[in-house]
Protein backbone atom coordinates (compact mmCIF):
# COMPACT_ATOMS: atom_id res chain seq x y z
CA UNK A 1 0.00 0.00 0.00
CA UNK A 2 1.67 3.59 -1.22
CA UNK A 3 2.21 5.90 1.38
CA UNK A 4 0.71 9.22 1.33
CA UNK A 5 4.24 11.40 0.08
CA UNK A 6 3.99 8.12 -2.69
CA UNK A 7 0.69 8.87 -3.80
CA UNK A 8 1.23 12.83 -3.58
CA UNK A 9 4.36 12.20 -6.17
CA UNK A 10 2.39 10.12 -8.88
CA UNK A 11 -0.52 12.88 -8.36
CA UNK A 12 2.17 15.51 -9.13
CA UNK A 13 3.44 13.56 -12.01
CA UNK A 14 -0.50 13.13 -13.68
CA UNK A 15 -1.25 17.15 -12.95
CA UNK A 16 1.90 18.30 -14.23
CA UNK A 17 2.63 16.07 -17.33
CA UNK A 18 4.03 17.98 -20.31
CA UNK A 19 4.46 20.92 -18.27
CA UNK A 20 8.04 22.50 -18.29
CA UNK A 21 9.61 25.71 -15.78
CA UNK A 22 9.49 29.04 -17.02
CA UNK A 23 12.67 29.35 -16.07
CA UNK A 24 14.24 27.61 -18.70
CA UNK A 25 11.55 26.84 -20.62
CA UNK A 26 12.68 22.80 -20.65
CA UNK A 27 12.90 21.17 -16.81
CA UNK A 28 10.16 19.32 -16.13
CA UNK A 29 7.34 20.93 -13.94
CA UNK A 30 7.19 18.10 -11.64
CA UNK A 31 10.93 18.76 -10.61
CA UNK A 32 9.64 21.89 -8.44
CA UNK A 33 6.81 20.62 -6.08
CA UNK A 34 9.04 17.35 -5.41
CA UNK A 35 11.38 19.83 -4.39
CA UNK A 36 9.72 21.45 -2.42
CA UNK A 37 8.88 18.62 -0.24
CA UNK A 38 12.03 17.40 -0.08
CA UNK A 39 13.25 20.88 1.26
CA UNK A 40 10.02 21.18 3.47
CA UNK A 41 11.11 17.56 4.90
CA UNK A 42 14.03 18.84 6.35
CA UNK A 43 11.78 20.76 8.87
CA UNK A 44 9.04 18.19 9.45
CA UNK A 45 8.35 14.39 9.19
CA UNK A 46 5.09 14.85 8.67
CA UNK A 47 3.90 12.63 5.78
CA UNK A 48 0.76 15.00 5.16
CA UNK A 49 2.76 18.35 5.29
CA UNK A 50 5.40 17.02 2.82
CA UNK A 51 2.32 15.19 0.47
CA UNK A 52 0.75 18.76 0.51
CA UNK A 53 4.03 20.19 -0.82
CA UNK A 54 4.22 18.01 -3.49
CA UNK A 55 0.63 18.70 -4.37
CA UNK A 56 1.00 22.13 -3.99
CA UNK A 57 0.41 23.30 -7.28
CA UNK A 58 -1.50 20.10 -8.71
CA UNK A 59 -5.15 22.25 -9.14
CA UNK A 60 -4.47 24.85 -10.89
CA UNK A 61 -4.02 23.40 -14.51
CA UNK A 62 -7.55 21.48 -14.18
CA UNK A 63 -6.06 18.13 -14.40
CA UNK A 64 -6.47 17.17 -10.97
CA UNK A 65 -9.81 18.06 -9.02
CA UNK A 66 -10.28 19.04 -5.26
CA UNK A 67 -12.72 15.60 -5.20
CA UNK A 68 -9.90 13.49 -6.49
CA UNK A 69 -7.63 14.97 -3.34
CA UNK A 70 -10.39 14.83 -1.05
CA UNK A 71 -10.74 10.58 -1.96
CA UNK A 72 -7.21 10.15 -2.23
CA UNK A 73 -5.39 12.28 0.61
CA UNK A 74 -8.59 13.46 3.28
CA UNK A 75 -9.76 16.89 3.54
CA UNK A 76 -7.09 18.46 5.21
CA UNK A 77 -4.58 17.98 2.55
CA UNK A 78 -7.73 19.28 0.02
CA UNK A 79 -8.04 22.24 1.62
CA UNK A 80 -4.46 22.94 2.26
CA UNK A 81 -3.85 22.82 -1.65
CA UNK A 82 -6.83 24.31 -2.06
CA UNK A 83 -5.31 27.34 0.21
CA UNK A 84 -2.46 27.17 -2.09
CA UNK A 85 -3.96 27.40 -5.85
CA UNK A 86 -4.02 31.17 -7.31
CA UNK A 87 -7.76 32.19 -8.49
CA UNK A 88 -7.22 32.00 -12.33
CA UNK A 89 -10.52 34.05 -13.36
CA UNK A 90 -8.23 36.94 -11.72
CA UNK A 91 -6.60 38.17 -14.70
CA UNK A 92 -3.89 40.82 -12.69
CA UNK A 93 -1.23 39.22 -11.89
CA UNK A 94 -0.98 41.52 -8.73
CA UNK A 95 -4.47 41.58 -7.91
CA UNK A 96 -4.79 37.44 -8.02
CA UNK A 97 -1.14 36.93 -5.98
CA UNK A 98 -2.51 39.79 -3.31
CA UNK A 99 -6.08 37.01 -3.15
CA UNK A 100 -3.87 34.12 -2.56
CA UNK A 101 -1.60 35.99 -0.25
CA UNK A 102 -4.66 36.75 1.91
CA UNK A 103 -6.26 33.48 1.49
CA UNK A 104 -2.60 31.99 3.14
CA UNK A 105 -2.92 34.20 6.15
CA UNK A 106 -6.34 33.46 6.84
CA UNK A 107 -6.00 29.66 6.31
CA UNK A 108 -5.10 27.37 9.65
CA UNK A 109 -5.26 23.72 10.90
CA UNK A 110 -5.10 23.20 14.18
CA UNK A 111 -3.77 27.04 14.74
CA UNK A 112 -0.95 26.79 12.46
CA UNK A 113 -0.57 28.50 9.17
CA UNK A 114 0.22 25.17 7.13
CA UNK A 115 -0.45 26.35 3.74
CA UNK A 116 1.76 29.65 3.95
CA UNK A 117 5.05 27.96 5.52
CA UNK A 118 4.36 25.90 2.26
CA UNK A 119 4.00 28.68 -0.05
CA UNK A 120 7.18 30.03 1.73
CA UNK A 121 9.64 27.22 0.80
CA UNK A 122 7.81 26.89 -2.57
CA UNK A 123 9.19 30.75 -3.10
CA UNK A 124 12.57 29.22 -1.76
CA UNK A 125 12.76 26.80 -4.43
CA UNK A 126 11.46 29.45 -7.20
CA UNK A 127 14.18 32.10 -6.06
CA UNK A 128 16.72 29.64 -6.00
CA UNK A 129 15.84 28.01 -9.56
CA UNK A 130 15.42 31.84 -11.08
CA UNK A 131 18.76 32.73 -9.85
CA UNK A 132 20.24 29.67 -11.89
CA UNK A 133 18.31 31.16 -14.68
CA UNK A 134 19.76 34.68 -14.42
CA UNK A 135 23.44 33.27 -14.23
CA UNK A 136 22.67 31.23 -17.34
CA UNK A 137 20.46 33.17 -19.42
CA UNK A 138 20.81 36.93 -17.59
CA UNK A 139 18.85 39.81 -16.77
CA UNK A 140 16.51 38.43 -19.61
CA UNK A 141 15.33 35.25 -17.48
CA UNK A 142 12.69 37.82 -15.98
CA UNK A 143 11.17 38.16 -19.09
CA UNK A 144 9.59 34.44 -19.15
CA UNK A 145 7.50 35.66 -16.35
CA UNK A 146 3.54 36.92 -16.17
CA UNK A 147 5.05 40.10 -14.10
CA UNK A 148 7.75 42.28 -13.62
CA UNK A 149 11.53 42.09 -11.49
CA UNK A 150 10.00 44.25 -8.94
CA UNK A 151 6.53 42.54 -8.31
CA UNK A 152 7.73 39.59 -8.19
CA UNK A 153 10.27 40.74 -5.84
CA UNK A 154 7.94 42.21 -3.40
CA UNK A 155 5.81 38.88 -3.76
CA UNK A 156 8.77 37.49 -2.06
CA UNK A 157 9.04 39.83 0.49
CA UNK A 158 5.68 39.69 1.48
CA UNK A 159 6.09 35.95 2.71
CA UNK A 160 9.08 37.27 4.19
CA UNK A 161 7.28 39.98 6.26
CA UNK A 162 4.47 38.13 7.25
CA UNK A 163 6.39 34.89 8.56
CA UNK A 164 9.84 35.94 9.96
CA UNK A 165 8.57 35.61 13.33
CA UNK A 166 7.20 31.34 12.57
CA UNK A 167 9.65 30.40 10.29
CA UNK A 168 12.77 28.11 11.94
CA UNK A 169 16.05 30.54 12.29
CA UNK A 170 17.79 28.48 9.43
CA UNK A 171 15.09 28.32 6.97
CA UNK A 172 14.64 32.28 7.09
CA UNK A 173 18.28 32.61 6.88
CA UNK A 174 18.32 31.05 3.78
CA UNK A 175 14.92 32.69 2.37
CA UNK A 176 16.91 35.92 3.06
CA UNK A 177 20.11 34.72 1.63
CA UNK A 178 18.06 34.01 -1.58
CA UNK A 179 16.24 36.96 -2.31
CA UNK A 180 19.39 39.13 -1.42
CA UNK A 181 21.48 36.75 -3.88
CA UNK A 182 18.31 37.85 -6.43
CA UNK A 183 18.53 41.38 -6.02
CA UNK A 184 22.06 41.63 -6.73
CA UNK A 185 21.85 38.65 -9.35
CA UNK A 186 22.37 41.47 -12.16
CA UNK A 187 25.53 42.60 -10.88
CA UNK A 188 27.23 39.15 -11.35
CA UNK A 189 26.43 39.29 -14.68
CA UNK A 190 27.17 42.83 -15.50
CA UNK A 191 30.82 41.54 -13.95
CA UNK A 192 31.20 38.90 -16.73
CA UNK A 193 31.45 41.51 -19.28
CA UNK A 194 33.67 43.83 -17.54
CA UNK A 195 37.75 44.34 -19.31
CA UNK A 196 39.64 42.07 -17.56
CA UNK A 197 37.50 39.09 -16.41
CA UNK A 198 38.68 35.74 -17.21
CA UNK A 199 42.40 36.83 -15.83
CA UNK A 200 43.10 39.69 -18.62
CA UNK A 201 44.96 42.28 -17.73
CA UNK A 202 42.87 45.65 -17.74
CA UNK A 203 44.82 48.55 -18.87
Amino acid sequence: MKNLIQKAILIAMKAHEGEVRKGDGKTPYVLHPIETGITISFYSSSESLIASAILHDCLENGKIKYDELVEEFGEDIAKTVEALTEDKKIKDWAERKSENINKLRNFKINDFKIAYHIKAIDNLVNMKELLIAIENQGEKAWKRFNAPKDYKMNYFRVALDDLKQELPTDLLEKYISALKDLEYAHLKTEDKNLIGFNGENAE
